[in-house]
Protein backbone atom coordinates (compact mmCIF):
# COMPACT_ATOMS: atom_id res chain seq x y z
CA UNK A 1 0.00 0.00 0.00
CA UNK A 2 1.17 3.52 -0.72
CA UNK A 3 0.56 6.64 1.36
CA UNK A 4 0.46 10.29 0.39
CA UNK A 5 3.35 12.04 2.07
CA UNK A 6 2.36 15.47 3.38
CA UNK A 7 4.86 18.00 4.73
CA UNK A 8 3.55 20.14 7.62
CA UNK A 9 5.12 23.57 8.15
CA UNK A 10 3.59 24.08 11.61
CA UNK A 11 4.76 21.29 13.91
CA UNK A 12 8.23 20.17 14.96
CA UNK A 13 10.15 16.91 14.96
CA UNK A 14 7.12 14.67 14.41
CA UNK A 15 5.98 11.93 12.05
CA UNK A 16 2.26 11.14 12.16
CA UNK A 17 1.14 7.78 10.81
CA UNK A 18 -2.31 6.27 10.19
CA UNK A 19 -3.47 4.15 13.13
CA UNK A 20 -3.56 1.14 10.78
CA UNK A 21 0.25 1.15 10.81
CA UNK A 22 0.94 -0.56 14.10
CA UNK A 23 4.06 1.02 15.55
CA UNK A 24 5.98 -0.51 18.42
CA UNK A 25 8.04 2.17 20.06
CA UNK A 26 10.01 3.41 17.05
CA UNK A 27 11.96 6.56 17.88
CA UNK A 28 13.33 7.65 14.50
CA UNK A 29 12.42 8.29 10.88
CA UNK A 30 14.62 7.12 8.01
CA UNK A 31 14.97 8.00 4.33
CA UNK A 32 17.59 6.12 2.35
CA UNK A 33 20.77 5.98 4.43
CA UNK A 34 19.73 8.88 6.71
CA UNK A 35 18.06 8.32 10.07
CA UNK A 36 16.97 11.06 12.47
CA UNK A 37 15.49 10.75 15.98
CA UNK A 38 11.96 12.12 16.19
CA UNK A 39 8.54 11.65 17.72
CA UNK A 40 6.38 8.98 16.06
CA UNK A 41 2.64 9.30 16.67
CA UNK A 42 -0.48 7.67 15.23
CA UNK A 43 -3.77 9.26 14.29
CA UNK A 44 -7.09 7.53 13.69
CA UNK A 45 -8.00 10.50 11.50
CA UNK A 46 -5.45 9.40 8.90
CA UNK A 47 -6.08 6.51 6.51
CA UNK A 48 -3.88 6.85 3.45
CA UNK A 49 -1.47 9.67 4.25
CA UNK A 50 1.60 10.26 6.38
CA UNK A 51 2.42 13.70 7.77
CA UNK A 52 5.95 14.77 8.57
CA UNK A 53 6.95 18.14 9.90
CA UNK A 54 9.07 20.28 7.61
CA UNK A 55 12.14 20.10 9.86
CA UNK A 56 12.10 16.28 9.55
CA UNK A 57 11.74 16.54 5.76
CA UNK A 58 14.70 18.91 5.70
CA UNK A 59 16.91 16.80 7.97
CA UNK A 60 16.12 13.68 5.93
CA UNK A 61 16.65 15.56 2.65
CA UNK A 62 13.28 14.44 1.28
CA UNK A 63 13.14 16.38 -2.01
CA UNK A 64 9.36 16.82 -2.34
CA UNK A 65 6.00 15.38 -1.32
CA UNK A 66 5.07 12.14 -3.09
CA UNK A 67 3.32 8.81 -2.73
CA UNK A 68 5.44 6.58 -0.53
CA UNK A 69 5.68 3.21 1.12
CA UNK A 70 6.22 2.90 4.86
CA UNK A 71 8.35 0.09 6.29
CA UNK A 72 8.66 -0.44 10.05
CA UNK A 73 11.75 -1.79 11.76
CA UNK A 74 12.43 -2.06 15.48
CA UNK A 75 13.92 1.42 15.74
CA UNK A 76 12.64 3.45 12.81
CA UNK A 77 9.85 4.30 10.42
CA UNK A 78 11.35 4.08 6.91
CA UNK A 79 9.80 6.41 4.33
CA UNK A 80 10.27 5.91 0.62
CA UNK A 81 11.95 3.81 -0.55
CA UNK A 82 14.73 5.77 -2.22
CA UNK A 83 15.77 3.91 -5.38
CA UNK A 84 18.97 4.90 -7.19
CA UNK A 85 19.42 4.01 -10.86
CA UNK A 86 23.13 3.86 -11.59
CA UNK A 87 24.34 4.75 -15.06
CA UNK A 88 27.10 6.67 -16.86
CA UNK A 89 27.58 8.99 -19.82
CA UNK A 90 26.18 12.14 -18.23
CA UNK A 91 26.16 15.38 -20.21
CA UNK A 92 26.18 18.97 -18.93
CA UNK A 93 22.59 19.47 -20.11
CA UNK A 94 19.85 19.28 -17.47
CA UNK A 95 17.31 18.81 -20.26
CA UNK A 96 19.09 15.72 -21.63
CA UNK A 97 21.31 14.58 -18.76
CA UNK A 98 22.28 11.30 -20.43
CA UNK A 99 21.91 12.34 -24.06
CA UNK A 100 19.72 10.14 -26.24
CA UNK A 101 19.01 7.78 -23.32
CA UNK A 102 17.30 10.60 -21.36
CA UNK A 103 13.89 9.76 -22.84
CA UNK A 104 14.09 6.12 -21.72
CA UNK A 105 15.16 7.08 -18.20
CA UNK A 106 12.47 9.76 -17.99
CA UNK A 107 9.90 7.10 -18.84
CA UNK A 108 11.40 4.76 -16.24
CA UNK A 109 11.49 7.37 -13.47
CA UNK A 110 7.96 8.52 -14.27
CA UNK A 111 6.72 5.09 -13.14
CA UNK A 112 7.41 6.06 -9.52
CA UNK A 113 4.02 7.77 -9.45
CA UNK A 114 2.33 4.41 -9.96
CA UNK A 115 4.72 2.39 -7.86
CA UNK A 116 5.33 4.81 -4.98
CA UNK A 117 8.61 6.01 -3.52
CA UNK A 118 11.42 8.13 -4.94
CA UNK A 119 13.60 7.08 -7.87
CA UNK A 120 16.54 9.00 -9.27
CA UNK A 121 19.39 8.69 -11.72
CA UNK A 122 23.01 9.04 -10.68
CA UNK A 123 26.60 8.28 -11.61
CA UNK A 124 29.52 7.45 -9.37
CA UNK A 125 30.85 11.02 -9.67
CA UNK A 126 27.64 12.36 -8.09
CA UNK A 127 28.31 10.66 -4.74
CA UNK A 128 29.50 12.84 -1.85
CA UNK A 129 31.32 10.19 0.17
CA UNK A 130 32.21 12.52 3.03
CA UNK A 131 28.57 13.29 3.81
CA UNK A 132 26.98 10.11 2.45
CA UNK A 133 24.82 12.03 -0.01
CA UNK A 134 24.08 11.92 -3.74
CA UNK A 135 23.31 14.80 -6.10
CA UNK A 136 20.80 12.88 -8.22
CA UNK A 137 18.59 13.55 -11.21
CA UNK A 138 14.83 13.31 -10.62
CA UNK A 139 12.21 13.44 -13.35
CA UNK A 140 9.15 15.40 -12.17
CA UNK A 141 6.15 17.11 -13.75
CA UNK A 142 8.48 20.07 -14.28
CA UNK A 143 11.04 17.96 -16.11
CA UNK A 144 14.51 17.00 -14.93
CA UNK A 145 15.59 18.37 -11.54
CA UNK A 146 18.61 17.80 -9.34
CA UNK A 147 18.25 17.15 -5.61
CA UNK A 148 20.75 16.15 -2.96
CA UNK A 149 19.46 13.05 -1.19
CA UNK A 150 20.91 10.31 1.04
CA UNK A 151 22.47 7.17 -0.40
CA UNK A 152 19.63 5.04 -1.76
CA UNK A 153 17.95 2.03 -0.18
CA UNK A 154 18.43 -0.05 -3.35
CA UNK A 155 20.43 0.40 -6.56
CA UNK A 156 19.34 -0.69 -10.05
CA UNK A 157 22.37 -1.00 -12.34
CA UNK A 158 21.70 0.39 -15.82
CA UNK A 159 25.27 1.02 -16.96
CA UNK A 160 25.37 1.26 -20.76
CA UNK A 161 28.29 -1.02 -21.57
CA UNK A 162 30.83 -3.54 -20.32
CA UNK A 163 33.78 -1.18 -20.74
CA UNK A 164 32.48 1.09 -17.98
CA UNK A 165 31.34 -1.82 -15.84
CA UNK A 166 34.81 -3.39 -15.99
CA UNK A 167 36.53 -0.14 -14.99
CA UNK A 168 38.41 -0.73 -11.73
CA UNK A 169 37.19 2.51 -10.14
CA UNK A 170 33.59 1.69 -10.87
CA UNK A 171 33.97 -1.83 -9.52
CA UNK A 172 35.49 -0.52 -6.29
CA UNK A 173 32.65 1.97 -5.82
CA UNK A 174 29.85 -0.53 -6.39
CA UNK A 175 31.57 -3.02 -4.11
CA UNK A 176 31.80 -0.34 -1.41
CA UNK A 177 28.13 0.58 -1.75
CA UNK A 178 27.16 -3.06 -1.31
CA UNK A 179 29.55 -4.19 1.40
CA UNK A 180 30.28 -1.06 3.46
CA UNK A 181 26.83 0.53 3.18
CA UNK A 182 24.77 -2.66 2.81
CA UNK A 183 22.88 -1.38 -0.25
CA UNK A 184 21.48 -4.19 -2.45
CA UNK A 185 22.32 -3.82 -6.15
CA UNK A 186 20.29 -5.73 -8.71
CA UNK A 187 21.32 -6.59 -12.28
CA UNK A 188 24.77 -5.60 -11.17
CA UNK A 189 26.64 -7.14 -14.11
CA UNK A 190 26.32 -7.83 -17.81
CA UNK A 191 25.91 -11.55 -18.41
CA UNK A 192 28.71 -13.62 -19.95
CA UNK A 193 27.32 -16.21 -22.36
CA UNK A 194 29.63 -18.99 -21.20
CA UNK A 195 28.96 -18.34 -17.52
CA UNK A 196 25.21 -18.30 -18.15
CA UNK A 197 25.42 -21.56 -20.08
CA UNK A 198 27.46 -23.24 -17.33
CA UNK A 199 25.00 -22.17 -14.64
CA UNK A 200 21.94 -23.29 -16.57
CA UNK A 201 23.57 -26.53 -17.69
CA UNK A 202 23.94 -27.44 -14.01
CA UNK A 203 20.18 -27.09 -13.47
CA UNK A 204 18.08 -30.10 -14.60
CA UNK A 205 15.03 -27.96 -15.39
CA UNK A 206 17.03 -25.66 -17.68
CA UNK A 207 18.98 -28.32 -19.57
CA UNK A 208 16.24 -29.18 -22.14
CA UNK A 209 16.30 -25.59 -23.45
CA UNK A 210 20.04 -25.36 -24.05
CA UNK A 211 21.72 -25.87 -27.43
CA UNK A 212 25.11 -27.56 -27.14
CA UNK A 213 27.67 -24.88 -26.35
CA UNK A 214 31.43 -24.94 -25.74
CA UNK A 215 34.22 -22.52 -24.96
CA UNK A 216 37.97 -22.75 -25.65
CA UNK A 217 37.40 -23.26 -29.38
CA UNK A 218 39.92 -25.39 -31.28
CA UNK A 219 39.83 -26.74 -34.82
CA UNK A 220 38.78 -30.09 -33.36
CA UNK A 221 35.85 -28.34 -31.60
CA UNK A 222 34.76 -26.81 -34.91
CA UNK A 223 35.01 -30.17 -36.65
CA UNK A 224 33.09 -32.00 -33.91
CA UNK A 225 30.28 -29.40 -33.82
CA UNK A 226 29.81 -29.42 -37.58
CA UNK A 227 29.98 -33.22 -37.76
CA UNK A 228 27.26 -33.47 -35.14
CA UNK A 229 25.04 -30.46 -35.91
CA UNK A 230 25.95 -29.42 -39.50
CA UNK A 231 25.54 -25.75 -38.48
CA UNK A 232 26.96 -23.74 -35.59
CA UNK A 233 27.48 -20.16 -34.42
CA UNK A 234 30.73 -18.76 -33.07
CA UNK A 235 30.07 -15.62 -31.03
CA UNK A 236 31.73 -13.45 -28.39
CA UNK A 237 30.93 -14.50 -24.83
CA UNK A 238 30.68 -10.81 -23.87
CA UNK A 239 29.11 -9.56 -27.09
CA UNK A 240 25.79 -7.93 -27.84
CA UNK A 241 23.69 -6.71 -30.77
CA UNK A 242 24.92 -9.58 -32.91
CA UNK A 243 28.38 -8.09 -33.38
CA UNK A 244 31.25 -10.44 -34.18
CA UNK A 245 29.08 -13.51 -34.90
CA UNK A 246 30.13 -16.21 -37.39
CA UNK A 247 27.73 -18.74 -38.88
CA UNK A 248 29.45 -22.02 -39.76
CA UNK A 249 28.08 -24.75 -42.03
CA UNK A 250 29.42 -28.01 -43.42
CA UNK A 251 28.00 -28.89 -46.85
CA UNK A 252 29.35 -31.68 -49.05
CA UNK A 253 32.62 -31.72 -47.11
CA UNK A 254 33.08 -27.96 -47.63
CA UNK A 255 33.24 -25.70 -44.61
CA UNK A 256 31.40 -22.40 -45.01
CA UNK A 257 31.77 -19.33 -42.80
CA UNK A 258 29.34 -16.37 -43.05
CA UNK A 259 29.90 -13.13 -41.17
CA UNK A 260 29.35 -9.36 -41.34
CA UNK A 261 32.33 -7.28 -42.35
CA UNK A 262 33.18 -3.85 -40.95
CA UNK A 263 30.83 -2.21 -43.46
CA UNK A 264 27.95 -4.38 -42.23
CA UNK A 265 27.79 -6.51 -45.39
CA UNK A 266 27.36 -10.28 -45.12
CA UNK A 267 30.38 -12.16 -46.49
CA UNK A 268 30.89 -15.86 -47.22
CA UNK A 269 34.17 -17.77 -47.11
CA UNK A 270 34.70 -21.44 -48.03
CA UNK A 271 37.36 -23.79 -46.64
CA UNK A 272 38.42 -27.37 -47.42
CA UNK A 273 39.00 -28.37 -43.78
CA UNK A 274 37.91 -27.46 -40.28
CA UNK A 275 41.49 -26.49 -39.47
CA UNK A 276 41.56 -23.99 -42.36
CA UNK A 277 38.27 -22.53 -41.13
CA UNK A 278 39.60 -22.34 -37.58
CA UNK A 279 42.71 -20.49 -38.75
CA UNK A 280 40.43 -18.02 -40.55
CA UNK A 281 38.44 -17.47 -37.34
CA UNK A 282 41.60 -17.21 -35.29
CA UNK A 283 42.89 -14.45 -37.55
CA UNK A 284 39.72 -12.36 -37.09
CA UNK A 285 38.47 -13.07 -33.57
CA UNK A 286 39.97 -13.51 -30.08
CA UNK A 287 38.67 -17.08 -29.78
CA UNK A 288 39.61 -17.34 -26.11
CA UNK A 289 36.67 -14.98 -25.47
CA UNK A 290 34.25 -16.76 -27.84
CA UNK A 291 31.81 -19.65 -27.55
CA UNK A 292 30.63 -22.05 -30.23
CA UNK A 293 26.95 -22.98 -30.15
CA UNK A 294 24.83 -25.50 -32.00
CA UNK A 295 22.63 -23.80 -34.63
CA UNK A 296 18.95 -24.72 -34.41
CA UNK A 297 16.74 -24.80 -37.54
CA UNK A 298 14.22 -22.14 -36.56
CA UNK A 299 10.61 -21.68 -37.56
CA UNK A 300 10.34 -19.24 -40.43
CA UNK A 301 8.04 -16.34 -41.33
CA UNK A 302 7.86 -15.59 -45.04
CA UNK A 303 10.79 -17.95 -45.46
CA UNK A 304 13.01 -16.09 -42.99
CA UNK A 305 14.31 -17.52 -39.69
CA UNK A 306 12.47 -16.08 -36.69
CA UNK A 307 13.20 -16.08 -32.98
CA UNK A 308 11.67 -14.33 -29.97
CA UNK A 309 12.77 -11.70 -27.48
CA UNK A 310 11.10 -12.50 -24.16
CA UNK A 311 11.47 -10.07 -21.24
CA UNK A 312 10.97 -11.30 -17.71
CA UNK A 313 10.90 -9.16 -14.58
CA UNK A 314 10.43 -9.70 -10.90
CA UNK A 315 7.33 -7.92 -9.70
CA UNK A 316 6.30 -6.18 -6.48
CA UNK A 317 6.18 -9.59 -4.75
CA UNK A 318 9.65 -10.59 -5.92
CA UNK A 319 8.15 -13.17 -8.30
CA UNK A 320 9.10 -13.61 -11.96
CA UNK A 321 6.60 -12.70 -14.63
CA UNK A 322 6.79 -12.40 -18.40
CA UNK A 323 6.59 -8.70 -19.25
CA UNK A 324 7.04 -8.63 -23.05
CA UNK A 325 7.26 -10.98 -26.04
CA UNK A 326 8.06 -10.05 -29.62
CA UNK A 327 9.10 -11.97 -32.71
CA UNK A 328 12.31 -11.01 -34.52
CA UNK A 329 12.44 -11.93 -38.20
CA UNK A 330 15.87 -12.12 -39.82
CA UNK A 331 16.73 -9.68 -42.59
CA UNK A 332 17.40 -10.95 -46.09
CA UNK A 333 20.68 -12.93 -46.19
CA UNK A 334 21.33 -11.99 -42.55
CA UNK A 335 22.97 -14.54 -40.25
CA UNK A 336 21.02 -13.28 -37.17
CA UNK A 337 17.64 -11.69 -36.39
CA UNK A 338 19.08 -8.48 -34.93
CA UNK A 339 17.45 -5.26 -36.13
CA UNK A 340 20.83 -3.72 -36.93
CA UNK A 341 21.26 -6.59 -39.43
CA UNK A 342 18.00 -5.85 -41.19
CA UNK A 343 15.76 -7.82 -38.82
CA UNK A 344 12.20 -6.68 -38.21
CA UNK A 345 10.00 -6.92 -35.11
CA UNK A 346 6.48 -8.31 -35.19
CA UNK A 347 3.92 -9.03 -32.49
CA UNK A 348 2.72 -12.59 -32.00
CA UNK A 349 -0.69 -11.51 -33.26
CA UNK A 350 0.92 -10.51 -36.55
CA UNK A 351 2.79 -13.75 -37.18
CA UNK A 352 0.20 -16.13 -35.69
CA UNK A 353 -3.24 -14.99 -36.89
CA UNK A 354 -4.61 -18.37 -35.77
CA UNK A 355 -5.52 -17.99 -32.09
CA UNK A 356 -4.94 -21.63 -31.16
CA UNK A 357 -1.49 -21.70 -32.73
CA UNK A 358 -0.58 -18.37 -31.12
CA UNK A 359 -1.69 -19.45 -27.66
CA UNK A 360 0.23 -22.73 -27.98
CA UNK A 361 3.50 -20.94 -28.80
CA UNK A 362 2.82 -18.24 -26.21
CA UNK A 363 2.29 -20.81 -23.46
CA UNK A 364 5.53 -22.62 -24.33
CA UNK A 365 7.53 -19.38 -24.44
CA UNK A 366 6.07 -18.27 -21.10
CA UNK A 367 6.88 -21.57 -19.45
CA UNK A 368 10.41 -21.64 -20.83
CA UNK A 369 11.18 -18.03 -19.88
CA UNK A 370 9.87 -18.37 -16.35
CA UNK A 371 11.68 -21.68 -15.81
CA UNK A 372 14.96 -20.25 -17.12
CA UNK A 373 14.54 -17.08 -15.02
CA UNK A 374 14.06 -19.12 -11.87
CA UNK A 375 16.99 -21.43 -12.70
CA UNK A 376 19.30 -18.46 -13.34
CA UNK A 377 18.15 -16.85 -10.12
CA UNK A 378 18.79 -20.01 -8.13
CA UNK A 379 22.29 -20.45 -9.54
CA UNK A 380 23.30 -16.79 -9.27
CA UNK A 381 25.23 -15.21 -6.41
CA UNK A 382 23.92 -11.74 -7.28
CA UNK A 383 20.47 -10.19 -7.34
CA UNK A 384 18.62 -10.33 -10.68
CA UNK A 385 15.36 -8.50 -11.32
CA UNK A 386 15.20 -8.36 -15.10
CA UNK A 387 16.27 -10.64 -17.99
CA UNK A 388 15.86 -10.45 -21.75
CA UNK A 389 15.95 -13.90 -23.38
CA UNK A 390 16.49 -14.76 -27.03
CA UNK A 391 14.41 -17.90 -27.47
CA UNK A 392 13.86 -19.97 -30.59
CA UNK A 393 11.12 -22.37 -31.66
CA UNK A 394 12.30 -25.16 -33.94
CA UNK A 395 10.22 -26.84 -36.63
CA UNK A 396 9.06 -29.46 -34.12
CA UNK A 397 7.85 -26.77 -31.70
CA UNK A 398 10.66 -27.25 -29.19
CA UNK A 399 11.90 -24.14 -27.34
CA UNK A 400 15.61 -23.28 -27.27
CA UNK A 401 17.47 -20.56 -25.38
CA UNK A 402 20.27 -18.83 -27.29
CA UNK A 403 21.09 -15.89 -25.05
CA UNK A 404 20.13 -14.20 -21.79
CA UNK A 405 20.75 -10.47 -21.27
CA UNK A 406 20.86 -8.69 -17.93
CA UNK A 407 20.45 -5.31 -19.60
CA UNK A 408 18.11 -6.10 -22.46
CA UNK A 409 17.90 -3.62 -25.31
CA UNK A 410 14.76 -1.63 -25.98
CA UNK A 411 14.66 -1.70 -29.78
CA UNK A 412 11.64 -4.06 -29.93
CA UNK A 413 9.54 -1.41 -28.21
CA UNK A 414 9.64 0.83 -31.28
CA UNK A 415 6.85 -1.41 -32.56
CA UNK A 416 3.53 0.40 -31.85
CA UNK A 417 1.89 -2.87 -30.83
CA UNK A 418 4.26 -3.23 -27.87
CA UNK A 419 3.44 0.06 -26.14
CA UNK A 420 1.84 -1.59 -23.10
CA UNK A 421 4.75 -4.00 -22.78
CA UNK A 422 7.15 -1.05 -23.02
CA UNK A 423 5.45 0.64 -20.06
CA UNK A 424 5.26 -2.63 -18.12
CA UNK A 425 8.99 -3.28 -18.51
CA UNK A 426 9.67 0.27 -17.27
CA UNK A 427 7.39 -0.10 -14.25
CA UNK A 428 8.42 -3.53 -12.99
CA UNK A 429 12.08 -2.72 -12.11
CA UNK A 430 10.81 -0.03 -9.73
CA UNK A 431 8.16 -2.37 -8.34
CA UNK A 432 10.86 -4.96 -7.66
CA UNK A 433 13.08 -2.26 -6.13
CA UNK A 434 10.31 -1.53 -3.61
CA UNK A 435 10.06 -5.23 -2.75
CA UNK A 436 13.84 -5.46 -2.44
CA UNK A 437 13.94 -2.37 -0.22
CA UNK A 438 11.33 -3.81 2.12
CA UNK A 439 13.19 -7.11 2.29
CA UNK A 440 16.55 -5.41 2.93
CA UNK A 441 15.08 -3.36 5.78
CA UNK A 442 12.74 -5.83 7.45
CA UNK A 443 14.21 -9.25 6.55
CA UNK A 444 17.89 -8.68 5.78
CA UNK A 445 18.68 -12.31 6.56
CA UNK A 446 16.65 -13.26 3.44
CA UNK A 447 19.14 -11.33 1.28
CA UNK A 448 22.31 -11.98 3.20
CA UNK A 449 21.81 -15.32 5.04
Amino acid sequence: MTYTLLIDDKGKNTVTLPASLQTSGQTAAAFGSLLVPCRIVSSSALTDCVIITSDIARRLSIPFAANIHVFLTAEAVHLGPLVGILTAGFTKSLHRPVGSRSFFFAKLLAQEKQVGGFAFLFGTSHIDWENGMVNGYFYTERGWERHIVPLPTVIYNRLPNRRIENDETFQTITETLQTAYGIPVFNGHFFNKWEIYRRLASHPEAQPYLPTTAAHITWQTVEQFLARHTEAYVKPADGSLGRGIYHLTKKNNVYECRFRDEQGETKTALFPTAMALWHHLLANAPLHRYVIQQAVPLMTVNGRPTDFRVHTNKNEYGQWQVSAIAAKIAGRQSITTHMNSGGIVKTLEEIFPDTVQRETVLTRLHHAALTLSRCLDETSETLIGEIGFDLGVDKQGRIWMFEANSKPGRSIFKHPGLKEADERTALLPLAYAVHLSKTALTEPEALWP
